[in-house]
C-alpha cells in the first residue's frame, strides 16, 4: 500500500483545521498532531503557520487554476472570470483564507512576495489570456492588458470583501464588468 506524502497530509489537516477554526485558529501544533506528523517536519518545509496556510490556499488554487474558455465574447468570459472570484472569496474555505492572510501580507514580505508569485499570478495570467482574446476579436483596445485591468477589476471585489462589507453579488460583478470594459473599448482621447 503506497505511503501518503506527508506535505499531502499537512496540507490536507491544514484545510481542515482552517476550515474550523480559521486563519487566527491554526497551530504548527495543531497541525502536527492531528496529521501525525512532527512538528520539525513541518517547520522545515513552512516558517510559520501564515506560510502553511499559504500552501493550503496555494494547493487549492493549483487544483482550481483553469484556462479560460473561450465564450465567444469579452464580456462573458470577463464576468465568468469575476463571478468565479466572486463565489469562492465570498463562500468558501478559500475566501476565508484569503481574508485571515491579507492581514499578515503586510507584515511579512516574504509571505507577500509567495502570494503575489503563486495565487495572484495565475489569476493575471488567466486575465491576461481573456484580454488577448478580446484584443484578438477586436471587443478590447491592445494597450488594455492585465496590469491595470487585475486592478481594476478585482480591486471593487477586495474592497468589498475586506472592507466595506457590501455584499458580492452577480450584478456588482456586472457592474465591475462593464465599467471596465467602458474603459477598456474606447479609444484613449
Amino acid at each position: 500500500m503506497p505511503s501518503i506524502d506527508p506535505s499531502d497530509a499537512i496540507l490536507r489537516t491544514t484545510l481542515e483545521l482552517l476550515a474550523e477554526r480559521g486563519v487566527h485558529g491554526l497551530t504548527v501544533e495543531g497541525v502536527a498532531a492531528r496529521s501525525g506528523v512532527a512538528k520539525t517536519t513541518i517547520y522545515r518545509r513552512w516558517r510559520s503557520k501564515q506560510d502553511l496556510a499559504l500552501a493550503a490556499l496555494v494547493d487549492i488554487a493549483d487544483r482550481q487554476t483553469q484556462r479560460p474558455r473561450d465564450l465567444g465574447d469579452t464580456r462573458s468570459e470577463l464576468l465568468a472570470f469575476v463571478m468565479r472570484l466572486v463565489r469562492v472569496l465570498s463562500s468558501s474555505l478559500v475566501g476565508r483564507v484569503v481574508h485571515g492572510l491579507v492581514s499578515e501580507l503586510d507584515s511579512d514580505p516574504e509571505l507577500a512576495r509567495t502570494f503575489r508569485e503563486q495565487v495572484l499570478a495565475r489569476r493575471t495570467a488567466e486575465l491576461d489570456h481573456i484580454l488577448e482574446r478580446g484584443v484578438q476579436r477586436g471587443e478590447v483596445r491592445a494597450d488594455a492588458r492585465a496590469g491595470i485591468a487585475m486592478d481594476l477589476l478585482l480591486g471593487p471585489i477586495y474592497y468589498r470583501l475586506l472592507l466595506s462589507g457590501a455584499p458580492l453579488t452577480r450584478q456588482f460583478a456586472e457592474e465591475v464588468v462593464d465599467s471596465f470594459l467602458a474603459a477598456a473599448t474606447k479609444s484613449p482621447e
